[in-house]
């Protein structure tokens, strides 16, 4: 993209879905004033191409507060008790005084890592059982810290159970729930990848989690004690074009290789998807599956398969599984952090 073709402004005003925006009053009235914000719009601008998200900004802002900033630390620390209009400008007034907070954190990359998408991915993994998937080895493409490689150790609407729960609104399909796949190896591939056990790694994606939702955070660090308890995962460092060989070289035969992504290949270039769509499909006819969660119109280069069934709710991320020596096909619509699901699988 070039810059004379990028347009920040309605970057930050379509960073929240409809219903994200109706759920997150301040942190969407906090984006529609980044956008009218000329400080705001030029760092969005200075972020490389494949970041020029407004979350990374908005997780930039929440990095410091956590960090104890006296400016923004008390605006998010009771973020739920104020006017939204009211928390947006004092945030973006200290934007404009020191955008080198901003600045100084555009080297990152958005890694949300939201858990709750292995709530989707779980049922995925129980159709492919019932169709004959026994064994698999899961392959997360950009796995970040990894939540999502452990769908078989979260439990799905049963808060009773113990553990940790995934909370999903079915509005369609069956959700059934049930023994998966037995998972082999847990493979993360991610150009960055973090580490649970490191202290920065765990506050910048803390940092990337919405602040009006600390109930997210909660579940966060739930996951982080839980997981020293789950098994290891592989995590490869680079891109997916470059290192998907080198993942699957990992991968014994005796079980199927499942590569997923969800909202990765929309920050892959054009030409990016591309190869990622050929090399994937290489690999599709002759052992792996595919499984992807993506927004159609971003991730054009993938050819998604037209939609059999219309997304429940506007900003839908479509649900694309190609089995194996198949073509991809459509499975249905999630939220994109798997809030809810609607699946129609063929």
């Amino acid at each position: 993209m070039s810059d004379s073709n990028f347009d920040a402004g309605a970057y930050y005003r379509l960073a929240l879905a409809p219903e994200d925006r109706e759920r997150l009053p301040r942190y969407a009235a906090l984006v529609d004033a980044l956008s009218d914000s000329p400080v705001a719009r030029a760092l969005l601008g200075e972020a490389r191409a494949e970041q020029r998200n407004p979350m990374l900004v908005l997780a930039a802002l929440h990095y410091h507060a956590l960090l104890g900033d006296a400016e923004l630390a008390p605006l998010y620390a009771h973020v739920n008790e104020l006017e939204p209009r009211e928390f947006a400008r004092a945030v973006v007034a200290t934007l404009e005084e020191r955008p080198e907070l901003v600045r100084a954190q555009l080297h990152r990359a958005t890694q949300t890592n939201e858990p709750g998408r292995s709530a989707v991915l779980a049922a995925i993994l129980h159709e492919l059982r019932s169709r004959g998937v026994a064994d698999v080895h899961l392959i997360d493409v950009g796995t970040s810290m990894g939540l999502n490689l452990y769908p078989d150790f979260y439990n799905i609407n049963d808060a009773a159970a113990g553990g940790v729960n995934l909370e999903i609104e079915v509005l369609g399909g069956n959700m059934a729930q049930g023994e998966l796949p037995r998972i082999h190896e847990r493979i993360g591939i991610d150009l960055h990848p973090l580490d649970p056990e490191n202290v920065e790694d765990v506050w910048w994606l803390k940092a990337c989690l919405w602040p009006e939702q600390p109930e997210r955070t909660q579940r966060f660090e739930q996951i982080l004690i839980a997981m020293k308890q789950w098994p290891l995962a592989i995590r490869i460092k680079g891109s997916a074009v470059d290192v998907i060989d080198d993942a699957l070289s990992l991968c014994s035969n005796d079980a199927v290789p499942v590569v997923f992504h969800s909202w990765v290949a929309a920050y892959f270039s054009p030409e990016d998807q591309v190869r990622w769509r050929e090399r994937i499909m290489h690999h599709v006819r002759s052992r792996a599956l595919w499984v992807y969660f993506e927004h159609p119109w971003s991730v054009k280069g993938l050819v998604p398969p037209a939609p059999t069934s219309d997304a429940p709710r506007t900003g839908a991320t479509q649900i694309v599984v190609c089995e194996r020596g198949g073509e991809p096909a459509h499975w249905g619509w999630t939220h994109p952090h798997g809030r809810w699901v609607a699946l129609s699988a063929p």
